[in-house]
């Protein structure tokens, strides 16, 4: 596989359509119970808030507390706890993650392999036909991107602000929300930059992935529930003051997450069944997918380990 010069700071993706995981890799039983005991029984794992938990390390695990969220490992050598995430834990200095309270949990069982939905996560070639109410929150990703340098053109829209190219919420918005406004009170110490964003994304595979938005934090747990089945448990963390607030209501929120989550989740079931079409021996990793083959270089590096 080729990749692009990273040095070069230009375009994002790869050179290359390269070939992706075989497709038994997303139903076989064996290699499913490989990936448990070498991905799921050696990496931190997210458990949930720690004011919602009993004592855990007397169970014998290693147990993790940081910012309010306990994770544990089932291993004796898990990986630096620090180091397991996708960018410096320090992204999320400016939320008071510590503060938060978990208003609202949904909790959703998808017909498909963890591996799926991560795959999923990490591209949005499929938001434009997918996920039209988010794509016009978030007008880059109507252009099935999801950063600026993803598009291989990217520099003949440098210079311009608008959030189809330089990506963030649409004109107006506030939130990750239905109406795109803020639903709790924001967050007192966020930057400018944060703030149009609208999302800032902090991922630890194999298990969580946490979003901050300028009014609410949410986190999306996974859980692998056979190799055909994942659950998903999202939790949505609003500040005190919030939930205090006269008429506070999180529909607009919930409402909002809980379709996109919908979209996503029938999207991934359609790419399971498509797994088992018997022609099918391989997909096909495509140049915007970049952060798709690193996922899957790092599945292949787990399961080579001893």
């Amino acid at each position: 596989m080729q990749w692009l010069d990273e040095a070069s700071q230009e375009y994002n993706g790869l050179a290359d359509v390269v070939r992706g995981l075989p497709a038994a890799a997303y139903f076989d039983a064996d290699r499913y119970q490989r990936e448990l005991e070498r991905i799921w029984r050696r990496n931190w794992i997210y458990v949930a808030r720690s004011r919602d938990l009993a004592d855990l390390p007397h169970h014998g695990v290693r147990v993790q507390e940081w910012r309010g969220f306990t994770f544990v490992a089932l291993s004796d050598d898990p990986p630096p706890f620090a180091a397991s995430f996708d960018v410096p834990i320090t992204r999320l200095d400016a939320w008071p993650l510590e503060e938060l309270t978990v208003a609202h949990v949904l909790t959703k069982t998808i017909r498909c392999n963890w591996k799926i939905f991560w795959e999923n996560y990490n591209e949005c070639l499929h938001c434009p036909g997918v996920h039209p109410q988010l794509s016009r929150l978030v007008p880059i990703y109507g252009r099935g991107l999801l950063e600026e340098r993803d598009d291989p053109n990217w520099r003949q829209n440098a210079d311009d602000p608008d959030p189809r190219f330089k990506g963030g919420l649409r004109r107006g918005a506030s939130s990750w929300s239905s109406d795109g406004q803020l639903t709790g009170q924001p967050f007192a110490n966020l930057s400018q930059e944060d703030r149009s964003l609208g999302a800032v994304y902090l991922t630890q595979v194999p298990s969580v992935f946490i979003v901050a938005h300028a009014d609410y934090v949410r986190v999306v747990r996974l859980r692998p529930m056979g190799p055909e089945h994942t659950e998903l448990r999202v939790e949505y963390l609003f500040s005190p003051e919030s939930l205090a607030s006269p008429g506070f209501d999180m529909d607009n929120v919930v409402e909002f997450t809980n379709i996109v989550m919908s979209e996503d989740a029938a999207v991934c079931e359609l790419n399971q069944m498509g797994l088992h079409a018997a022609p099918h021996a391989a997909g096909v990793v495509m140049p915007e997918e970049y952060v798709i083959r690193q996922f899957h270089q790092w599945i292949e590096s787990q399961l080579a380990e001893k």
